[in-house]
């Protein structure tokens, strides 16, 4: 990371800069315990607050760290010790895994209050402008803090980054290469399915109508699942989510096509019974991987 002093000359950051922001500092302190307030307002409305914020005692606690980082951004010394306090909070995002994405709509959050207290205590809109770039340029400068703490966490590797970059972009492409084979695999079954249900269906003509019938019916069960599991397989290459439903229909159906098969045969009750309670058994976990996965 750049140094401090690097970080505040890519900014403008300027003796001027100080001064205004020292001139602002009696002003925000009247407004201290408003931004708080306003603040965890604006948290609410973010998914997921509970997660970061679990009870009474965090959120008292954070409340007077922010009141503190918020006073202290109009303080005036802007030295190596600030830096190092940016550093930590940075680090404790990154502790928390809390997403970059709610800092940056934080940040813009806290500007956006500076900005409308400005224009509430200072009339000469001029004077306005220069108030808010001083403002601006420390609110950027704290965001770069905070987002390189993410940025070093990423940097962390366990061999190279060059080497770890190769394996992953290897592993995705023999996944997907993989994920071809499967639909091949898919269409050859769907062929074999296809002969099936034909063999089946010779049944009918052979004059056995009960058998042709429950046979085929079966086949059509086996065609419909890898029907099922191309277009499955092919949304999913295409990005979409993986459904878990579908292999579970796939037993299922397996089951079904067992049962009408030995409902042929008088002598297989015990064999039957055992065929229906795996249905509903199936049917139960369908039915909840469904619920869950919409």
């Amino acid at each position: 990371m750049n140094s401090f002093e690097q970080i505040k000359s890519h900014y403008g950051f300027t003796n001027g800069d100080i001064r205004n922001l020292e001139q602002l500092r009696p002003v925000m302190e009247k407004y201290a315990s408003e931004f708080v307030a306003e603040f965890y307002q604006f948290v609410k409305n973010l998914s997921e607050h509970d997660k970061y914020l679990k009870d009474d005692t965090i959120i008292r606690r954070h409340q007077d760290a922010l009141r503190v980082w918020f006073l202290r951004l109009f303080k005036g010394d802007y030295d190596r010790r600030y830096f190092d306090e940016l550093e930590r909070v940075g680090m404790a995002h990154v502790k928390i895994n809390l997403p970059a994405h709610y800092v940056n709509a934080a940040m813009h959050f806290v500007k956006g209050f500076i900005h409308t207290t400005i224009h509430k205590e200072f009339k000469d809109l001029e004077e306005c402008v220069y108030f808010e770039r001083s403002a601006d340029k420390i609110l950027d400068i704290n965001l770069d803090i905070f987002t390189s703490s993410y940025i070093e966490e990423e940097k962390k590797f366990f061999l190279s980054q060059r080497l770890e970059s190769y394996l992953i972009q290897f592993a995705n492409r023999f996944t997907y290469g993989l994920n071809l084979t499967l639909v091949g695999g898919l269409v050859m079954m769907g062929l074999g399915v296809m002969w099936l249900f034909t063999y089946d269906l010779m049944h009918l003509l052979d004059g056995n109508i009960e058998q042709g019938l429950l046979r085929t019916l079966g086949s059509l069960l086996m065609l419909w699942v890898v029907i099922e599991l191309m277009e499955t397989e092919v949304k999913h290459l295409k990005g979409g989510k993986f459904k878990v439903k579908v292999f579970i229909s796939v037993a299922l159906v397996a089951v079904i096509r067992k049962i009408l098969v030995t409902s042929l045969k008088t002598d297989a009750v015990e064999a039957q019974l055992s065929l229906v309670a795996a249905v509903a058994v199936l049917g139960v976990v369908y039915w909840l991987i469904a619920k869950v996965e919409g």
